[in-house]
Formats: structure tokens, sequence, C-alpha cells
């Protein structure tokens, strides 16, 4: 499991469009999703509505969530320590895959779009997830 330093390498890690697969920690689900883009973190949304079905189903089944929760983040042969919350918001690119918009990952040392700020929750959730393996 790899840190990846949002800032002096995240945003170039991930290309638009690129499928990854996210492993949650503490169930071991993984699901597919396709990357939106990233500034201040990333924004992805579930590949399809399988995805999407998985996703729930980390988060109890019935509902989504700004709970934040350690993942892990496979892509090109790496895995990367990550934070997820699930509750869909934004822009949507997939109108198949049954999920309203996107959700955000959070690397080391990312930040929320809106405030700008160092989200303290998802950091430990990263640091949580950099004690896991796929």
């Amino acid at each position: 499991t790899e840190r990846l330093g949002w800032f002096s390498d995240g945003e170039d890690t991930f290309p638009r469009n690129a499928t990854i697969q996210i492993k949650d920690c503490e169930t071991g689900l993984i699901f597919k999703a396709k990357v939106l883009y990233g500034t201040n973190h990333l924004d992805a949304e579930p590949l399809t509505a399988a995805d999407t079905e998985i996703l729930l189903d980390i988060n109890g089944g019935a509902s989504f969530s700004y709970r934040r929760r350690a993942v892990l983040v496979q892509y090109n042969g790496h895995v990367y320590a990550a934070s997820i919350y699930s509750e869909p918001h934004g822009d949507q690119t997939i109108t198949y895959n049954n999920f309203d918009g996107q959700f955000c990952l959070h690397f080391y040392g990312s930040r929320t779009h809106g405030t700008d700020v160092l989200d303290q929750k998802h950091q430990d959730a990263v640091a949580q997830a950099m004690k896991s393996t796929w």
C-alpha cells in the first residue's frame, strides 16, 4: 500500500475517464469507478449499477453516507491508501449506474473543494488505510 501525496503526485496519477478499483478496508468489498476529475481531491462515480450496489452494501445496504471510510485504490499496478464518503452529489457522466452524482476520494494531504481545507477525518481514514493491503 502506497501513500500518495495528492499535491505532489496525485493530480497526475489518475487521468480523466480512467477506471479504478476501490476496496473498502472494513468489509473487503471491491467495486469499480470512473475518474471524473480532481483538483483538491479525486471525484469519481461508480462504473455500473452493480458497482453502485456494492458501494451501497459497503454502507450497510440502506443509504449512502458522508461517513469517511478507509479504502484502497488500485490503478496501473499500484495500490494507494485513500478515504471515501459515498454520498452522491455534483456532476455525473454515467446515467445508467443508479448513482445520482459523484463521490469524493481523498488521499494524503488532499483538501475539500468548497472550503479548501484539510479534512482531518479523511486524513485519519487515509492513515488507517495505510495499514491495509489489497
